[in-house]
């Protein structure tokens, strides 16, 4: 029954904190000021190689309720250079 009220619930926008969703890349708001800022290579290097091996992100995707980017840039970057459509995100209240 939990799991048909969160589907209710996502329908209306509604993202309960705690729960993996699956979302477009697209819609993912990332601050602007850090797509200006290149990430550490030897960190993206060990982010991608872990992506390559697992076939999943090392970091956690957090939006806000707003689709805002909270955390897990580097994972969103590896999205999209990959051309991945769809993936992972947590919510927080």
């Amino acid at each position: 029954m939990k799991e048909f009220i969160r589907f209710i619930k996502r329908i209306f926008g509604k993202y309960e904190p705690g729960y993996e969703y699956w979302v477009y890349t697209r819609d993912i708001k990332v601050n602007p000021e850090w797509q200006r800022t290149k990430i550490n290579k030897e960190k993206f290097a060990k982010k991608i190689t872990y992506w390559y091996k697992t076939g999943e992100f090392e970091s956690k995707i957090i939006l806000d309720r707003d689709f805002n980017l909270i955390d897990g840039y580097s994972s969103v970057r590896i999205a999209e250079i990959k051309g991945i459509d769809k993936v992972p995100v947590y919510f927080v209240g």
